[in-house]
């Protein structure tokens, strides 16, 4: 994990150990510290989660904004995908598929491999194969990655 993999407006936190026991395990709060050990170049303007907030976490609330560190198995890239779908269900599985993105843009990103592939979107695309009789599909490779969802 880099610096430079923090999307730009991904909220720091930084509560210490003693103010959240979850902080070790944070991916908020690595940003934030890996954000002062880059010496080279740290962010000088950021967002982050307020000192009144992790207060109140401090005395017991329990923490919103916690995202675990635990990286996700994303896939990269579907050039084969599509290639056990036998012709005659072709346009409408390529079609569901479409539809497991935002849009038909980020269905050719993620296709080409520009674009990862998260685990839910994996998922949806599984169930359409499975619902459609076909066996799972295969996704060009995997990579594990933290989850930087907002």
């Amino acid at each position: 994990m880099k610096i430079d993999d923090i999307p730009f407006q991904y909220a720091y936190c930084y509560a210490t150990a003693k103010q959240c026991e979850q902080s070790n395990r944070c991916l908020r709060s690595h940003a934030a510290r890996m954000n002062e050990e880059d010496l080279a170049m740290p962010r000088e303007v950021l967002s982050c989660i307020t000192p009144a907030y992790v207060n109140r976490v401090a005395a017991g609330e329990t923490c919103i904004h916690f995202r675990s560190d635990t990286p996700l198995r994303y896939a990269r890239g579907m050039k084969i995908l599509f290639d056990i779908v036998p012709k005659g269900q072709y346009n409408t599985v390529r079609s569901k598929v479409i539809n497991c993105f935002s849009c038909e843009r980020v269905f050719y990103y993620a296709q080409k491999g520009e674009q990862l592939i998260s685990p839910n979107e994996q998922e949806k695309i599984i169930a359409i194969f499975k619902n459609s009789g076909l066996s799972a599909p295969l996704f060009d490779k995997y990579e594990l990655c933290p989850d930087w969802s907002i």
